[in-house]
């Protein structure tokens, strides 16, 4: 088997949300922040689908590069809500209502323990903020 490479490792997940809204021409909406929110949200359960797979398939090779392609996935994660605008969310969608409450929250929230892990505080207060925000619109709608 060949060598696992860390920066290519997820590119499939990378690209797939944008490149699929760029060949249907509909690439303003990636300025959407509820199709970014949900970038977020499904990249962080891709993560650990291909974690999982790639622990059980190849444990040797994948343990020397976990920790390196974690980092670099989990960061470009993060770009996604570094492009969102918490003061941009209208009134046509609710987070509670676009995303199920409980897993937008625990997506972040793996998110920002990995940061604060690594001391990345800035980078843990800006999704703090969010999940504030997912659960502070969910309040509005009982």
């Amino acid at each position: 088997m060949q060598p696992i490479d860390p920066n290519t490792l997820f590119s499939i997940f990378e690209a797939g949300d944008e490149e699929i809204y760029k060949e249907h021409n509909i690439q303003d909406t990636l300025n959407n922040p509820y199709v970014l929110m949900g970038m977020v949200i499904k990249g962080v359960e891709n993560y650990f689908m291909m974690d999982m797979m790639y622990m059980q398939r190849y444990p040797k090779e994948y343990k020397n590069v976990r920790n390196v392609t974690k980092h670099k996935y989990y960061n470009r994660l993060y770009k996604y809500l570094e492009r969102l605008d918490s003061d941009n969310f209208g009134n046509e969608f609710k987070i509670g209502e676009s995303f199920d409450r409980d897993q937008a929250f625990l997506s972040l929230d793996y998110l920002r323990v990995y940061f604060e892990n690594i001391e990345h505080y800035e980078k843990c207060a800006i999704i703090k903020k969010y999940q504030d925000l997912v659960y502070r619109e969910v309040g509005e709608l009982i």
